[in-house]
């Protein structure tokens, strides 16, 4: 029996962080384009309770054996040695353990690509676009090794002999209005990534808060537009897009593979497509091989080819 994919999960997390009274919130999720194809979204957000804030950090870590970081452009950020990242600099004791830090100052969108070598030369990567933000700053570093990892098995290099691959995004002041923002995409030499760019677009509201963009390009034709909020209460719009949800996206390729997700929120609008709610909601809406697909969590309406249809509450993909 085959069984219907979810082709899209996010999580959204809210946290006080208790040593520097930050807020953070953390919205991830798991975009499907395909058997074998998908990608990541990671919007982290941090600002202090009280204001003043002096700066806030992004970290992640992953295996390999080489780290390439450049603007998303390809161009170098001649990236340069230094000390910060250390206790010494007022942070928590962690930081001491980094060595090898090269850092640059650049408010340019970034690329990283951290990739295994493997034996059989189908070297496996995993490839990070980030956004850039006024008065941003950049990191490679070395971490030690990660010790649970050696304990597995048939791994394709000696663990035990390398550092762990680091990246770090530092913002000055708040990093709320400012959030870091990244998309991952993992691939191989036999299996190559989908992704052939990723950008920012500006997100407009009438209420001021922290309004995310994404635009992610596909090389065989596919465009997804994300939105992200921190309130799901804000309308929000972005090229012909609108909408009111904590995260919302829309995928099209070519008018025969769409899809029209809601996650967290009452209004999903593009030119032909409208889903709303009178409650916050979850609602995937997919088209694909002439036949429309849905899954709600409560009820809600969609609007489209000039006819309404009434959705009925289920977590499985069902005909519309």
């Amino acid at each position: 029996m085959k069984v219907d994919y979810q082709p899209v999960s996010y999580s959204e997390v809210f946290f006080r962080e208790p040593e520097s009274q930050a807020d953070q919130n953390r919205m991830m999720s798991i975009v499907t384009t395909g058997e074998k194809n998908g990608y990541y979204v990671d919007i982290f957000r941090s600002r202090k309770v009280e204001g003043g804030d002096k700066m806030h950090d992004y970290f992640y870590h992953n295996m390999g054996q080489t780290m390439n970081l450049t603007a998303a452009d390809g161009s170098n950020l001649s990236l340069q040695p230094t000390e910060e990242l250390a206790f010494a600099g007022a942070h928590i004791y962690a930081y001491s353990y980094l060595f090898d830090k090269k850092s640059a100052e650049t408010s340019k969108d970034i690329k990283t690509t951290f990739t295994i070598q493997m034996p059989d030369e189908d070297n496996i990567s995993m490839n990070m676009w980030m956004k850039g933000a006024p008065e941003r700053k950049v990191f490679s570093a070395l971490s030690p090794m990660t010790e649970g990892l050696s304990r597995i098995p048939d791994m394709p290099y000696a663990i035990k002999e390398q550092p762990t691959l680091t990246f770090v995004a530092r913002q000055q002041g708040e990093a709320w209005n400012r959030p870091f923002v990244a998309v991952y995409e993992p691939s191989s030499v036999k299996e190559p990534g989908c992704i052939s760019s990723v950008t920012f677009p500006e997100v407009k509201s009438d209420v001021a808060g922290s309004h995310v963009g994404i635009c992610i390009q596909q090389k065989e034709g596919r465009v997804d537009r994300i939105i992200s909020s921190d309130d799901a209460g804000h309308l929000c719009k972005s090229g012909e897009m609108t909408v009111q949800a904590a995260y919302a996206l829309w995928g099209n390729k070519q008018g025969d593979d769409c899809i029209f997700f809601l996650g967290g929120g009452t209004l999903l609008r593009t030119p032909h497509v409208e889903i709303s709610s009178l409650t916050v909601t979850d609602v995937v809406l997919v088209y694909k091989e002439g036949v429309w697909k849905y899954a709600a969590s409560t009820p809600c309406k969609v609007r489209m080819n000039g006819k309404e249809y009434n959705l009925l509450p289920g977590h499985d993909l069902r005909k519309l």
